[in-house]
């Protein structure tokens, strides 16, 4: 997770499609009538980086007071609590407010004053007492959930190169925040092992990592296998499962970050007792 240290110095567009909040907080009906709950993924800026991507799930909802008038708050489990006085006009949303930040190393939340702006499916709230300011980008929907297929390419112990086109993976997210990876079945002609076939798998529970700035683990648990069949000038060398392994100095290891069109999957992976490692990269869209 994120070390935080924090330095003190219109209507919405009707067509938007609710997602389900991952957050297992409820509304606040103190507030006023719910009239909008969606929930987004985070990207930040401060003076210390840039454009960091921060993970799904951060909630956005929309109340409106009997008075006519409307309140914004923001959820996000590393962000904190937000609470704004709104006006909305045109999908266009803004006013000021607060955001509660949660306390680091022992130390407790700590309220800052903060503003909100932007169209309904893009929301930035800006900090300018955190960090030498702070502007923390919801964007609507989900960054790296759902199905990509693109052309994975293949490098083999650093000398051989191949390509599968059209392969799908798909990317579920779990309830902690972590996701989990389903790799499709595809195939590999004319290598030195002849024509190859490998299964489908799932990589479950992979986390968010910050230094990598992506979702990324190291699956080589003893138990997880892929399917793998080997076909050369006409005969079965190979037909059956093995297990993921590491060697020294490349472990299997998967690497998910979102991409300017959609998601770049980078999977590192040994099989069994094969000497060499392989690197498969694909750049995947919807």
């Amino acid at each position: 997770m994120l070390t935080l240290t924090a330095c003190g110095d219109d209507d919405p567009v009707d067509d938007v499609t609710p997602v389900t909040p991952v957050t297992p907080d409820t509304p606040d009906p103190d507030e006023g009538e719910l009239i909008h709950e969606f929930a987004g993924w985070l990207n930040v800026s401060c003076r210390h980086f840039s454009d960091s991507y921060y993970g799904e799930g951060a909630v956005v909802r929309v109340y409106r007071k009997e008075d006519g008038t409307f309140t914004c708050q923001f959820h996000d489990k590393t962000w904190g609590d937000g609470r704004f006085d709104i006006t909305m006009e045109r999908g266009q949303i803004s006013g000021t407010g607060t955001l509660e930040m949660p306390g680091q190393h022992g130390r407790e939340a700590q309220s800052y004053e903060a503003t909100l702006s932007g169209p309904m499916t893009k929301i930035t709230i800006s900090v300018p007492s955190v960090m030498g300011g702070t502007e923390i980008t919801w964007n609507l929907g989900t960054k790296i959930v759902g199905t990509w297929t693109g052309t994975n390419n293949v490098n083999v112990g650093g000398e051989y190169n191949y390509s599968a086109e059209s392969v799908a993976q798909t990317v579920t997210v779990n309830a902690d925040g972590s996701v989990n990876l389903t790799v499709s079945s595809y195939s590999l002609s004319g290598t030195v092992m002849g024509d190859l076939t490998l299964g489908q798998y799932t990589i479950s529970n992979i986390p968010f990592n910050q230094q990598k700035n992506g979702y990324y683990k190291e699956y080589a648990d003893g138990q997880l296998k892929i399917h793998f069949k080997a076909v050369k000038n006409g005969e079965t060398a190979y037909d059956s499962d093995f297990l993921f392994t590491n060697q020294e100095g490349s472990p299997t290891a998967i690497l998910i970050k979102p991409s300017e069109t959609g998601v770049t999957v980078k999977n590192d992976f040994c099989l069994g007792r094969m000497p060499f490692p392989i690197t498969a990269v694909m750049d995947g869209t919807k």
